[in-house]
């Protein structure tokens, strides 16, 4: 039984308009983002470094993954349809199946375009370094010592690729299980999906680099390891706290 409403759990994360807004309003974004800043810049290193670390990319971020099924349990504690869920499963299966469900929406959101876009570059621009040199005034530079940079060279493209979808899934679950949190604790949607965002917003101006989730999902500036290490934390704590949310909700009806 729990699998079953498992699955169609994930399949409604995904068939739903929130999910195609976020999906669609970050692709724009970056999108956008390519063409005015790094096209044709003559090395794709410089391209996607320059594309993922964008200020409008960065202070927007948190909204896209929240679109997507964050706010999908505000609905159903309005509707009562909650409680034929509870009929059915114990309050801990249910915290389970819907965050397992936002989590892999959010994550999408993300990683998907990240993709795309990297892709894009890769295919799109010169590989190897920009040389100012050999490729003419036009061509823009990129540190060599970055590590992304060194990823790139050392393990290829792909792999750097990779590493960056990898940050951007693990980014956009974090977030998207914030989004849950706000729902279950102060089940409005309109709260669960600004919250995020002041949240974030917040965090971007107070924490210290190595935790600012700004610089985490960049992954340049850390370290790609440490970042992945620690959006992995943020994923395990906002699941603690829709955990708690989902307890208490359930305590109190």
């Amino acid at each position: 039984m729990y699998m079953k409403f498992l699955w169609k759990d994930i399949g409604r994360s995904f068939a739903n308009p929130g999910f195609f807004a976020g999906f669609v309003g970050l692709g724009t974004l970056l999108t956008y983002n390519f063409v005015t800043e790094s096209i044709h810049s003559g090395s794709p290193y410089y391209a996607i470094v320059n594309i993922l670390a964008a200020s409008g990319f960065i202070v927007f971020l948190p909204v896209f993954p929240v679109l997507g099924y964050a706010s999908r349990f505000c609905g159903e504690y309005e509707s009562g349809y909650y409680r034929f869920i509870l009929s059915r499963m114990r309050p801990q299966k249910y915290a389970q199946m819907r965050s397992i469900s936002v989590a892999l929406s959010g994550g999408v959101i993300v990683a998907l375009p990240y993709l795309l876009i990297c892709l894009a570059a890769v295919h799109l621009e010169t590989p190897g370094l920009a040389d100012i040199n050999a490729l003419g005034t036009s061509a823009l530079r990129v540190d060599a010592d970055i590590e992304m940079v060194v990823i790139g060279r050392t393990y290829g493209i792909g792999m750097m690729v990779a590493v960056k979808v990898l940050l951007g899934f693990l980014f956009g679950s974090a977030w998207a299980l914030v989004g849950l949190a706000f729902a279950v604790w102060m089940p409005n949607k309109y709260v669960s999906m600004t919250g995020p965002f002041v949240l974030y917003e917040s965090l971007y101006i107070l924490m210290p680099d190595r935790l600012n989730p700004a610089i985490l999902v960049r992954g340049d500036d850390v370290g790609h390891l440490l970042s992945v290490v620690l959006e992995g934390v943020w994923i395990f704590a906002a699941a603690a706290v829709v955990m708690a949310g989902f307890k208490r909700r359930c305590r109190d009806e």
